[in-house]
């Protein structure tokens, strides 16, 4: 069996015009709902071992916010998860390691409402920013994942706490 998290960074300042959207950080909010979904992540169980990360400054400061109640997992960032399709984020989810069983994508929309669709048929019309979804899948292998063999866990958002 293995599982994918699919989470979208936390809210971000628009309050520096000189920021590329690349460049632009967490606003106070964001700062709050990041920890507090990953308490919520840490309540439902299914914890990632590894993190695959967008580079852009909010999924990192959204990671740095999650990992103290994350502490083993490992992270692999990528250039390619910043504004990436469904289609490039569910190729990392293939090429993970299938020693991990349990994966943590954290990236940008449209990519992560999409990838809730293609990976499970689960339809969302926007993943708020800090919404977390859990997708189990009844294989062996990353490389075998699909609609079929997947069930969603859960999907939560902060605005639900």
């Amino acid at each position: 069996m293995k599982r994918v998290l699919l989470m979208r960074h936390a809210k971000s300042s628009w309050d520096n015009q000189l920021h590329s959207d690349y460049e632009r950080p967490l606003n106070e909010r964001g700062k709050t709902d990041a920890p507090n979904m990953a308490s919520q992540m840490i309540k439902k169980g299914f914890l990632p071992e590894l993190m695959l990360v967008s580079d852009s400054v909010r999924t990192r400061e959204t990671r740095e916010l999650i990992m103290p109640f994350l502490p083993a997992i490992s992270t692999q960032f990528s250039a390619t998860l910043y504004m990436a399709s469904a289609q490039t984020i569910i190729d990392h989810i293939k090429n993970t390691d299938n020693l991990i069983d349990t994966v943590l994508v954290l990236a940008h929309n449209p990519g992560i409402t999409e990838a809730f669709y293609d990976l499970a048929h689960v339809s969302i019309d926007n993943v708020p920013t800090a919404g977390v979804g859990c997708i189990t899948f009844e294989v062996d292998s990353f490389k075998n994942i699909a609609p079929h063999n997947a069930r969603l866990e859960y999907f939560i958002y902060p605005k639900m706490y």
